[in-house]
């Protein structure tokens, strides 16, 4: 990755529209390709295929965010049991991540979530995927395993340890994170019968 990128001048998050799927299928397998490369095989870490990615809409909210008009990432969530935000899948293009692209897929999500009365997200991470892992630890999240859990994400551990299958495969570790308050309004731009007039005497 270089260092002398340009950073996007527009940035969007909406939701996936079908148009966008080959594009996001393409982020998909790029990000799928940079866990491929420090160790990971395809059975841990598989691409989807156009058909996954369609279907992904079924049971999960997609968002896509554009970087000049054109997808640079998703990301898929759903609402668990007892009311957590569990987020399947969040990718950005290895040629766009460190632009903010991530964060503003999760603010996306944390807007969604909150607005079905959601408080908590929770997620599967890699700890060999080190940018994954910074990334979600620069915005907030801690490992169930040695923090002191909320009673929605307790709930949430204690019925997938009860499901008889493992909560997560070896090397994976559970994130969650507080979906939090909205952030204040950006100010309002003053009219231009607002501004005073100079004063000149």
């Amino acid at each position: 990755m270089s260092d002398d990128r340009t950073p996007p001048e527009r940035v969007r998050v909406g939701k996936l529209q079908e148009v966008q799927v080959p594009d996001v299928v393409k982020i998909d397998h790029a990000c799928a390709a940079m866990y491929h490369a420090v160790g990971f095989d395809a059975a841990e870490v598989p691409v989807r295929s156009y058909a996954d990615l369609a279907n992904l809409t079924r049971d999960h909210n997609v968002f896509v965010v554009e970087a000049d008009w054109k997808p640079a990432g998703y990301a898929a969530w759903r609402d668990e049991v007892p009311g957590v935000a569990y987020i399947e899948e969040m990718n950005v293009d290895p040629e766009l991540q460190r632009f903010g692209l991530g964060s503003k897929l999760l603010e996306a999500v944390r807007d969604d979530a909150r607005r079905h009365g959601i408080k908590h997200i929770v997620l599967r991470a890699w700890t060999k995927a080190k940018w994954a892992m910074g990334f979600y630890r620069k915005n907030g999240f801690r490992d169930t395993e040695t923090a002191t859990l909320p009673d929605d994400v307790m709930g949430w551990v204690t019925r997938k340890e009860q499901s008889g299958r493992p909560v997560v495969r070896p090397g994976e570790t559970i994130l969650f994170g507080e979906v939090g308050e909205a952030p204040p309004p950006p100010p309002e731009e003053p009219e231009e019968s607002d501004v005073p007039p100079d004063d000149m005497g």
